[in-house]
């Protein structure tokens, strides 16, 4: 009721109507308000973060609660995915009957990488809840990096 609330053009106090003109924008953002709220509820992928070095790309995947077993890795059309799966509970299975009491956390993320990395030589490693994956360059895309020197204007 208090989005709908916000979504009507009345002035609540002094039980006045309000002009449509003026509070159309308004209109608008509560809609807006309304998407936001309903979408704050769910789960967003944990923390990611990206460092080019001289020798290689770093991507580091914060996976809480996950072990080695329940991440996939995988590279295609030059983006790395991240899927993780964890299930918490009880399964009972019974004849044609299938139960499942319990919580999925099912994380999923599709990160696009830079040209110039070395398929062949990908590591990942994950370690107290950080996954971390060493994309090493290529050779030419290490010659390709040239430092730029910055001078000072008086």
């Amino acid at each position: 009721m208090k989005m709908l609330k916000r979504l009507l053009p009345w002035n609540w106090r002094n039980r006045l109507p309000v002009r449509w003109e003026r509070d159309t924008i308004g209109l608008f953002t509560g809609f807006d308000r309304i998407f936001e709220d309903f979408f704050t509820g769910m789960g967003e992928f944990p923390s990611v973060s990206m460092s080019e070095r001289d020798k290689d790309v770093v991507i580091e995947a914060r996976l809480p609660r996950m072990t080695r077993k329940d991440i996939d890795l995988s590279i295609s059309d030059g983006a790395l995915t991240i899927r993780a799966e964890r299930r918490e509970g009880k399964e009972k299975t019974r004849r044609a009957f299938y139960s499942f009491q319990g919580s999925v956390s099912m994380l999923h993320k599709t990160i696009p990488l830079p040209e110039g990395i070395d398929m062949d030589r990908i590591e990942a490693r994950f370690k107290r809840g950080v996954l971390r994956v060493i994309l090493p360059k290529t050779a030419e895309a290490r010659e390709r990096v040239r430092r730029i020197p910055v001078t000072v204007e008086a």
